[in-house]
């Protein structure tokens, strides 16, 4: 099933009936799928950035990860400015400046919101490194190991395995007290179907997930991939 072209309807769309839905797994657990999911569903859904048109988007936070926390430390509601969709996923807003990853605001989240529905996606742990460790034919490590003074990959990868461990513990933790607003969804073996159906107010369909995200496993022309390379190491990146 192809991408669709945006998955981020026009804001306005949502649905006030229904709680948001925010996904506070890392990225590379399936968080483009789901958004998927949701989108052709006709939610209106952020992954990772805000879709705002021209020339609003020049002066505009791009990344969601990176409202959520300017308007956090500002002391607003968590998801103002980007209030009117249904899903929120990919929370992180890594730059050459810094990283942060906005799914540890889920307390924020359900204290400004409280009906949300948390999500807890995640997949095989040591699968989810070495996926992260390829993002971006390998510039999104170097950058993670440039902002935190790491020296070597497997450095990185103890500090990735730590905190992986510490937010889910985190997570069941606090929703200990509120099981009916977690819904927890293992990749490798949990069905689509049960998720559809724990979110069955939504009208979502199993055959519009699919596992959309792993465009670095295919086979490409050696030029090609050289290029791709390059630019994913080159490209100029948000400084903010």
């Amino acid at each position: 099933m192809p991408v669709p072209q945006s998955l981020a309807p026009q804001a306005g769309e949502r649905d006030p009936a229904l709680p948001r839905v925010v996904a506070v797994g890392f990225n590379k657990c399936g968080t483009r799928s789901l958004a998927q999911l949701f989108a052709r569903a006709g939610h209106p859904v952020v992954h990772h950035k805000l879709r705002s048109s021209w020339p609003s988007r020049l002066w505009k936070p791009r990344r969601i990860g990176r409202l959520m926390r300017r308007n956090v430390e500002a002391g607003r509601p968590v998801f103002l400015g980007a209030e009117d969709y249904i899903f929120y996923g990919d929370l992180i807003d890594s730059s050459a400046q810094g990283s942060f990853d906005a799914n540890t605001l889920y307390k924020h989240i359900l204290t400004d919101y409280p009906d949300t529905i948390l999500l807890l996606n995640w997949r095989d742990r040591e699968d989810w490194i070495r996926s992260r460790l390829r993002h971006g034919h390998g510039e999104f490590a170097a950058r993670e190991r440039r902002l935190r003074g790491l020296a070597g990959r497997q450095e990185l990868a103890d500090v990735w395995r730590r905190e992986w461990d510490q937010h889910l513990a985190a997570v069941r933790a606090f929703m200990a007290s509120r099981p009916q607003q977690l819904i927890e969804f293992q990749l490798d073996h949990d069905a689509i179907d049960d998720l559809v159906q724990r979110l069955s107010a939504y009208g979502l369909r199993p055959e519009h997930f699919g596992d959309i995200g792993r465009s670095r496993d295919r086979q490409l022309p050696a030029p090609l991939a050289l290029a791709k390379r390059w630019w994913s190491h080159h490209r100029p990146r948000s400084q903010g």
